[in-house]
């Protein structure tokens, strides 16, 4: 009889799913998202596709309601302290299909499947944009890119305050895992 990890794994496998990293007793795996099923990473907020009526507009930037407290806060603090910033957060599953083909390419390859830091600049794979759930805000500093300005360091220092936290390898993109 087989073991119950060998029966788990045969599972997941048999699901379409592909194991990234294994060990004896804990298998993580990656959901390769087709068009017709996307899978998100559990967390803050809503697990799963939004529909533009679970989110608010907090200074033009269109969030999840959950954030929308949090944003507001750090957006009129940031003001106090004279750093002035704006950005975009909530964007459709079709808009970041839109994104992937603009920045990845037209196959189904390079939409669905291609590591996003081989696109250019990098854009999560649809299903797994933290933008789709209304919890990233990619922030400009006074109209401008983010990446070495008094916002940036502003964020660095005070983000996490309010529950938003920066993807390394992008300065502007802020979210609540920081993925």
């Amino acid at each position: 009889m087989p073991s119950a990890t060998l029966m788990a794994l045969t599972a997941l496998l048999t699901l379409g799913f592909m194991p990234v990293v294994l060990t004896p007793t804990i298998a993580v795996v990656e959901v390769a998202a087709s068009p017709t099923e996307l899978t998100y990473p559990s967390g803050v907020g809503p697990d799963g596709p939004i529909a533009p009526a679970d989110t608010v507009v907090v200074e033009g930037i269109r969030v999840h309601k959950s954030i929308a407290g949090a944003l507001a806060a750090l957006l009129a603090d940031a003001r106090g302290d004279g750093v002035l910033m704006s950005g975009w957060g909530y964007r459709s599953s079709a808009d970041q299909i839109r994104l992937r083909r603009a920045h990845c390419g037209t196959s189904e390859y390079a939409i669905w499947r291609m590591p996003s830091s081989q696109c250019r600049p990098p854009t999560a794979r649809p299903g797994a944009s933290m933008h789709e759930r209304g919890l990233a805000i990619d922030f400009t500093c006074n109209g401008r890119p983010m990446a070495g300005t008094r916002c940036f360091r502003w964020l660095q220092a005070n983000a996490a305050m309010y529950g938003l936290y920066n993807l390394k390898s992008e300065p502007w993109h802020w979210s609540t895992n920081g993925r």
